[in-house]
């Protein structure tokens, strides 16, 4: 959990208030993040994130376990690399 990941700064971002819209204009596909996805996603954006770092703010920032919040972000951050939204540092 110690790689550091970066958004991509191509992709467009919406502010939904408790969601966030991205727009690749590379593929014009549209992706939503739910709360969670939209404060690591703000986490990474600036200067980025290591994945242990972004698991600290789901943790403190939401009623979840650890162990299920660790799971819920690896295959976020999957997600989101696989479709070229973020990359490693």
């Amino acid at each position: 959990m110690n790689q550091k990941y970066e958004v991509n700064p191509d992709v467009l971002v919406t502010d939904l208030d408790d969601e966030l819209a991205l727009l690749d204009p590379r593929t014009s596909r549209m992706y939503t993040l739910n709360a969670v996805g939209r404060v690591a996603w703000q986490a990474l954006a600036g200067v980025g994130a290591t994945a242990a770092e972004l698991l600290d703010v789901i943790v403190q920032g939401f009623e979840v376990e650890e162990e299920q919040a660790r799971e819920d972000l690896r295959s976020l951050l999957s997600d989101l690399e696989r479709q070229g939204l973020i990359r490693p540092a």
